[in-house]
């Protein structure tokens, strides 16, 4: 809280609104993936709050304790992640079934990445797109105050996901945890990826449709009984989220099959 209320003061930030979306954002419930090291322009940090609002360089983020062992089916386990104001950068990546030992003494190669920025949840509430790492520190300048976010980076072969809560500076575990079996991960292509995350970064609706929308798009289609599984809600509720996503032409519903599916640009027929 010391470091928000210091980010707060330097920005010039009054609204008692933004302490209560920060204050939201510390009192999540979710299950917490890993913790988070920090070096910004060369110098560690705790969290991000230390930095926010400041001229970035370089970022370099480095994952421990991880909380999971197995396979990480709708999950990255990315051990280190480096990148410039422009995106470009390196990631480090644990591959197949992680245990203790393994993430201690394995120093997976780094490889060339391109990194982006998601805004997840934020004052004010909005849809920022999908941002370089300059173009969201100059948000920040703008008087966006960042309180979830998500990061991004895709090489040649894949899409690496990363959603941290900058409140409590530590990785989230995807929402599909423990809810659904694996077979209903379905991972896509890099360029199907990119326009996803174009889409979801930019998509005029609150986080929750969202959601739905992410769990629809990395499956062969769903149906209601698999969405109340995952977000363990009734089927009006289900209806509502996806009608939503439905209106705004991302999402269609299949009446022989009874599934829901993508209807992305370069996905649709």
């Amino acid at each position: 809280m010391e470091a928000f209320k210091k980010f707060t003061e330097r920005m010039k930030i009054e609204d008692p609104s933004v302490e209560q979306g920060y204050l939201k954002a510390k009192q999540m419930r979710y299950s917490p993936l890993m913790e988070l090291m920090v070096r910004f322009n060369g110098a560690p940090y705790e969290n991000f709050y230390d930095f926010l609002g400041k001229e970035m360089k370089a970022l370099n983020m480095v994952f421990t304790a991880p909380k999971k062992w197995g396979e990480w089916h709708f999950n990255d386990p990315v051990k280190e992640l480096r990148v410039l104001p422009n995106g470009l950068g390196s990631i480090q990546v644990m591959e197949g079934e992680i245990n203790p030992q393994r993430w201690l003494l394995e120093k997976p190669a780094f490889q060339k990445a391109m990194v982006r920025f998601i805004v997840e949840r934020a004052y004010p509430e909005g849809s920022y797109g999908l941002l370089t790492p300059e173009k969201f520190f100059q948000l920040v300048h703008r008087g966006v105050v960042p309180f979830v976010i998500r990061i991004v980076a895709y090489t040649k072969q894949r899409r690496y996901k990363i959603d941290i809560n900058l409140a409590k500076n530590e990785v989230m575990a995807d929402f599909r945890w423990g809810k659904i079996p694996p077979r209903v991960f379905r991972e896509r292509d890099v360029k199907e990826y990119i326009v996803f995350d174009k889409i979801y970064a930019s998509l005029p609706v609150a986080h929750f449709p969202k959601m739905f929308f992410e769990a629809i798009f990395e499956s062969n289609g769903l149906d209601e009984e698999l969405l109340r599984l995952i977000f363990n809600v009734s089927t009006p509720i289900i209806r509502n989220n996806v009608g939503v996503l439905i209106k705004n032409k991302v999402v269609e519903f299949n009446e022989s099959s009874g599934l829901y599916t993508v209807r992305l640009p370069m996905l649709s027929p």
